[in-house]
């Protein structure tokens, strides 16, 4: 063989090595831009989740704030009674989540202020004091609870993170 074939192997061979490291790179910039939206995404997840959480806690300071449950009646300005089996849950209902329909709560970290709305649920009457023959029909409340939906939505840095977060309150008046 001469020098001048030689020469042409080594050319082809340079040129395969620098493609396998083109292709390592470029997977190596691709698989860490993902890493980095993973991260993004699961720190906006988590802000939305802590937004709902401190809006889950303001309304349960309302609802044991609460002496009466004729608020609810009236269905308006985030406090409402449940609807009935088989109707729309209010806050399946993304109108619903605007300022007339829910209240806000007070957090900043995320994009939004987290929002909630309180349902009244129904009342528990105890079974201890069901059958009381010595107080007849004369209960003084305290064998009921009220019970209330606490529902809540977070948001996050952005707005494509939202959570939803439910709760049951149960107060006696």
């Amino acid at each position: 063989m001469g020098k001048t074939q030689q020469r042409g192997v080594v050319l082809v061979v340079t040129l395969v090595t620098l493609l396998i490291l083109t292709l390592l790179g470029t997977s190596s910039i691709q698989m860490t831009s993902l890493s980095e939206t993973m991260a993004r995404n699961s720190v906006d997840s988590s802000v939305a989740l802590r937004s709902a959480e401190a809006a889950i806690q303001t309304a349960e300071a309302v609802v044991e704030a609460e002496t009466v449950i004729t608020a609810y009646e009236a269905n308006a300005d985030g406090k409402y009674e449940a609807n009935a089996v088989g109707e729309i849950a209010r806050w399946e209902d993304d109108a619903n989540w605007t300022d007339t329909n829910s209240v806000a709560a007070d957090y900043s970290d995320g994009q939004d202020q987290p929002r909630y709305m309180i349902e009244f649920v129904g009342t528990i009457v105890s079974d201890d004091d069901r059958l009381n023959l010595d107080n007849v029909a004369g209960g003084s409340g305290a064998d009921r609870t009220q019970v209330f939906r606490v529902t809540a939505q977070g948001v996050g840095k952005t707005a494509a993170a939202k959570v939803l977060l439910q709760s049951y309150y149960g107060k006696k008046f």
